[in-house]
């Protein structure tokens, strides 16, 4: 396998050079050492890189043999390693299962796939955008104002919104946390709705109400647009004069999340862009 340099066809061959003899190694002397359990690392042996020269190698120019596998069930044939690289170690094929292979394998008689579906909330018509179709009022929720304030809206005629309706379930089912998101220019603000017992169509007022009822942080002030801030102001000191309570209690509590809306302050409704995503809050001003 390896060639030597005496031999007239190796690329190194120096004429006149003498054949060195074999030598004979010097018997080793056995003893008797302790058994202990076998591993797999301990009985894992990696071939001796081979040697050019003839002194070290003193089988070179013979043909080698196969190595047989040291480790082997009984009963199970394991083809002998044939091939090495360049350090001498044995390469071997090992097959890798890819994830194509488990998908194309064929599955066991009588078991089919099933695609599971999710459930499909389906709010009650007082939260959706109004629709002739479907809304059986016009319903007016100022979110500037307290929940109270709700009415149905009937041509020139207003009445106010009975318990009972506001107790309606919020989803055609049970219903016990909502995530509302509501954006506007640099606002970004979250409306969570929770009920262990099942959410209500007067939860969801509440809970819109109350997060737009926060007063300003000094760094959502810093949000405002230079150019929207005169009329901040203004809806501000309007929703003190209106707003149930004393005057100069609301104004000395300062801008509120609902004064940066101006006017845009009327619930539009709830809408779903994406299935069993968020729910997003649709508000602006009075459209009839």
């Amino acid at each position: 396998m390896f060639k030597q340099r005496h031999r007239p066809e190796s690329p190194g061959y120096i004429p006149g050079t003498p054949k060195p003899p074999k030598l004979s190694l010097p018997p080793v002397e056995t003893r008797d050492v302790p058994s202990r359990p076998t591993t797999r690392a301990g009985t894992r042996s990696t071939p001796a890189r081979p040697s050019n020269n003839p002194r070290a190698n003193p089988t070179s120019g013979q043909p080698v043999q196969p190595l047989r596998p040291i480790l082997k069930k009984p009963g199970i044939s394991v083809p002998a390693h044939t091939s090495y690289d360049s350090e001498g170690e044995i390469l071997t094929s090992k097959k890798v299962v890819r994830s194509h292979d488990v998908h194309s394998r064929l599955l066991p008689p009588g078991v089919r796939k099933v695609h599971i579906q999710t459930e499909v909330f389906n709010l009650h018509w007082q939260l959706l955008p109004f629709d002739r179709s479907i809304s059986k009022h016009l319903l007016r929720f100022d979110v500037a104002f307290p929940i109270d304030s709700i009415g149905f809206q009937e041509r020139d005629r207003r009445s106010k919104l009975a318990d009972s309706d506001l107790d309606k379930p919020a989803a055609n089912m049970s219903l016990t946390k909502m995530s509302i998101n509501f954006n506007s220019g640099p606002f970004e603000w979250e409306v969570n709705v929770k009920n262990s017992r099942g959410i209500t169509c007067r939860d969801v007022f509440e809970a819109i109400y109350e997060t737009f009822n926060e007063q300003l942080t000094p760094y959502e002030k810093r949000l405002i647009p230079p150019h929207l801030r005169q009329e901040c102001e203004e809806a501000f000191k309007l929703r003190c004069k209106v707003v149930p309570g004393l005057e100069q209690v609301e104004f000395r509590q300062g801008l509120k999340r609902v004064d940066v809306l101006r006017h845009g302050t009327i619930f539009l409704g709830l809408t779903q862009p994406k299935s069993d995503g968020d729910w997003i809050l649709n508000l602006g001003k009075w459209p009839f």
